[in-house]
């Protein structure tokens, strides 16, 4: 949150307050609580500057947090890659591009079409089709990542979707990774004998951003 309120220019003292209004947003996409509302089309007015502030202030601090969250979560359920992490910095950086393969924050992306029939497994979807993409599926294709469902950090050629593809490429994704890094590297370097307190965890009841609701470690104590 500290690092997007202060690429946004958002005084240091109102930080607080968007964690709150970040988790409503949220929930707006929770099954139980969710509502829709109408988008229109428009030039980039006052107003649509500020909800694109807004969309970066929620989309980039609500996803990074579940990212750092899954991925402790994993470190934690694979001690020997969380001890190989305590003595390899540089690990993080393909750490993070398997946790971004292997347990994504976002799910799936819904709102797309096809633009043209599209055949696909001997199946033909129809042009004008609503598509809802599943990435975190495409990410364990057995087809295209050899035991898809190990936590591999060696794993070569990883390019997954965890941050989509194409012009939906997430704009986000260079300091998301540069967080991250930073975020799991620290815990595993300072936390002596870190452990869950409960696994797994509670989840938040939403099908796109996956995550824990709270995510309760133990540990004996914490190194300089």
């Amino acid at each position: 949150m500290a690092a997007i309120c202060h690429l946004l220019g958002v005084p240091r003292e109102d930080e607080p307050r968007f964690r709150h209004w970040a988790d409503a947003t949220v929930e707006a996409f929770d099954p139980t609580t969710g509502t829709f509302e109408e988008r229109q089309r428009g030039p980039m007015a006052r107003g649509d500057l500020l909800n694109t502030g807004a969309l970066l202030l929620v989309a980039g601090h609500e996803t990074t947090v579940n990212l750092i969250a899954n991925g402790l979560l994993t470190l934690l359920r694979h001690p020997d890659v969380l001890e190989r992490l305590r003595h390899e910095p540089d690990l993080s950086i393909p750490l993070v591009e398997e946790l971004l393969r292997y347990e994504p924050t976002v799910h799936m992306l819904t709102g797309r079409s096809a633009l043209a029939d599209i055949d696909l497994a001997g199946t033909t979807i129809p042009q004008g089709s609503p598509l809802a993409l599943v990435l975190a599926a495409g990410s364990r294709d057995p087809h295209r990542f050899p035991d898809p469902d190990r936590f591999d950090p060696d794993r070569a050629d990883n390019v997954h979707l965890g941050f989509g593809n194409g012009i939906h490429y997430c704009f986000g994704a260079p300091p998301a990774r540069s967080e991250a890094q930073v975020a799991l590297s620290a815990p595993a370097r300072r936390l002596v004998n870190p452990r869950l307190a409960t696994d797994p965890p509670p989840y938040r009841p939403n099908p796109t951003l996956r995550g824990p609701r709270h995510l309760m470690i133990e540990f004996d104590a914490i190194a300089p």
